[in-house]
C-alpha cells in the first residue's frame, strides 16, 4: 500500500501529497518542557476546532532542511525512477504545460527543498515541522510555527479516524490525477479550514499576532516560489490548498460539522466537484467517456489511458483562451473525458474526448479554444499538430507528429 507524505509548504502555506512507500525513520530529541506544554495545548486546540478525539500520541520530529532536502531526494530516487518521472513529463507535455526538455525531478526537488515547512509521514504517523530560523526549535514555536503545527496535527487527526492511505484506490488504474488531486484537495481544505480557525481565535485575542506570520513569510522569501517554476506545477500545487480550502468550507457552511464527517465516508472523486460544491451535494460525478481502440500505430508505447478532468482540462485550454477566467468558464461545462498518449521515440500523439453538460458548454470551449485547431489544416503545437473537432456535442482533440496522424485518431473514435 502506498503511504503518503502531506506537506505545507512555505510560499501561501500552499500543500502537496506525494505517494511513498519508503518509511521515514526519526529519533525524536528530548525538547525543552515548555515547548512540550504549548504542543500539547496546540494538539487539544486542534481536536477542538476538528471535533475529533486523539486516539493515540503522535511522535514529533524537528528536521533540519538539510535533513529533510535529503530526505526528499532520497524518496524521489527510491519511488519514481526515470521512467515514471518520464511518464509524468510527458503527459504536461502532450497538454502543452511544460517543455520536452525541463527536468522534472529536478524543478521539484528545487520547489520542496526551499518551500516544505512541514509534513506528516502516513506510514510512520511522524508528524515533521521544519523550524523557520536556524535548526532547531526555540523554547517555544512562533505563531507561523504554531499555525504549521496545527495544520500538520490536523492530518494526524485525519489518518487516525479515517486512514489517508485508503482515501485513493491501490490500483493505480483507478487513481487518475483528476482523482488525486481532488482527494488531496479534501485532505488539504480540511487541515486548512482548521488552521485558518486557529489562526482567527489568535487573532480575535491578539489583533497585532498577524503582523508576525507576515514577518516570518517576508523574512523567508515565502511570498514567492522560486524562480523558473512553470505556471502548471504553480496551479497544480496552490489548487488543494485555495480550491480544497473553499469546497470544505463551502460543505461546512452548508452542512455543519457533521457534513465534514461525512466527506470522509464519501469523498469527492473529481476536480469539477472541487471546483463546484454544489455538483458534489448533487451526486454528479464524471460522464463515462471511451476511444475504443483507437492508436496512431503498433509501434507506439501506450503511456496513459486515463480520465483528465476539469482542472487540467481548464490549465489546456487556458494556454489558448483570451484569459484564465474565459478558460475556467470554458472547461466549468465539463462532463468528463477520456485521454490517451502515446510516445514514439521522442515524438509524442495523444487523444482527448470531452463530454459536456449541454451542446452549449462545447460550443463554449470550442469558443474558448485555439481556433486554428478546428480549420482543415489544424494547428501547429510545438510537439506536433493538433487537431480538433466538435460531434453530437462532443469534442474530440488528437496532437500527433503529422496531421494526416492526428486527423486519423480522431476518425477513429
Amino acid at each position: 500500500m502506498k503511504t503518503r507524505i502531506i506537506m505545507i509548504l512555505l510560499v501561501g502555506l500552499m500543500l502537496i501529497s506525494i505517494g511513498s512507500t519508503h518509511a521515514q525513520e526519526t529519533t525524536p530529541e528530548p525538547l525543552p518542557p515548555q515547548l512540550e506544554a504549548q504542543m500539547a495545548q496546540l494538539e487539544a486546540a486542534t481536536a477542538t476546532l476538528r471535533g475529533l478525539e486523539i486516539l493515540m500520541p503522535v511522535t514529533r520530529a524537528f528536521p533540519t532542511r538539510a535533513d529533510t532536502i535529503a530526505y526528499l531526494e532520497d524518496l524521489y530516487s527510491r519511488e519514481l525512477p526515470p521512467d515514471e518521472m518520464d511518464r509524468a513529463k510527458q503527459l504536461y507535455v502532450a497538454l502543452g504545460l511544460l517543455p520536452a526538455d525541463i527536468d522534472l525531478l529536478r524543478v521539484y526537488l528545487d520547489l520542496l527543498g526551499s518551500q516544505v515547512a512541514g509534513f506528516y509521514d502516513t506510514d510512520t504517523q511522524v508528524m515533521n515541522v521544519i523550524p523557520l530560523r536556524g535548526d532547531t526549535p526555540g523554547a517555544t514555536l512562533s505563531l507561523t510555527e504554531q499555525i504549521i503545527y496545527v495544520h500538520e496535527f490536523t492530518h494526524a487527526l485525519q489518518d487516525m479516524h479515517y486512514d489517508l492511505d485508503s482515501l485513493l484506490p491501490d490500483d493505480p488504474d483507478q487513481t487518475t490525477p483528476d482523482r488525486s488531486l481532488a482527494t488531496t484537495a479534501l485532505v488539504e481544505g480540511d487541515a486548512s479550514l482548521i488552521m485558518q480557525l486557529y489562526l482567527q481565535e489568535v487573532i480575535a485575542s491578539n489583533p497585532l499576532a498577524a503582523l508576525s506570520v507576515l514577518a516570518d513569510a517576508a523574512a523567508l522569501g515565502a511570498l514567492t516560489l522560486p524562480p523558473g517554476i512553470p505556471d502548471i506545477l504553480n496551479s497544480e500545487l496552490l489548487f488543494p490548498y485555495e480550491q480544497g480550502l473553499a469546497f470544505v468550507t463551502a460543505i461546512v457552511t452548508e452542512g455543519g460539522i457533521d457534513a465534514l464527517y461525512a466527506l470522509y465516508d464519501d469523498p469527492p472523486t473529481t476536480t469539477e466537484q472541487i471546483l463546484h460544491p454544489e455538483a458534489y451535494q448533487a451526486g454528479e460525478g464524471a460522464q463515462p467517456v471511451t476511444l475504443g481502440a483507437v492508436t496512431p500505430g503498433a509501434d507506439w508505447t501506450q503511456l496513459w489511458d486515463t480520465t483528465l478532468g476539469e482542472f487540467y482540462v481548464r490549465e489546456h485550454v487556458a494556454l489558448f483562451a483570451e484569459s484564465r477566467t474565459l478558460a475556467a468558464q470554458a472547461a466549468a461545462g465539463w462532463g468528463g473525458d477520456a485521454l490517451r498518449i502515446w510516445q514514439q521515440d521522442d515524438q509524442i500523439a495523444m487523444l482527448l474526448k470531452l463530454a459536456w453538460d449541454t451542446p452549449a458548454d462545447a460550443d463554449e470551449f470550442a469558443a474558448a479554444y485555439w481556433a486554428e485547431a478546428f480549420t482543415a489544416a489544424c494547428a501547429e503545437a510545438e510537439v506536433g499538430s493538433l487537431c480538433a473537432v466538435t460531434v453530437n456535442g462532443e469534442t474530440v482533440i488528437a496532437l500527433a507528429p503529422d496531421v494526416e496522424t492526428a486527423r486519423a485518431l480522431i476518425a477513429g473514435v
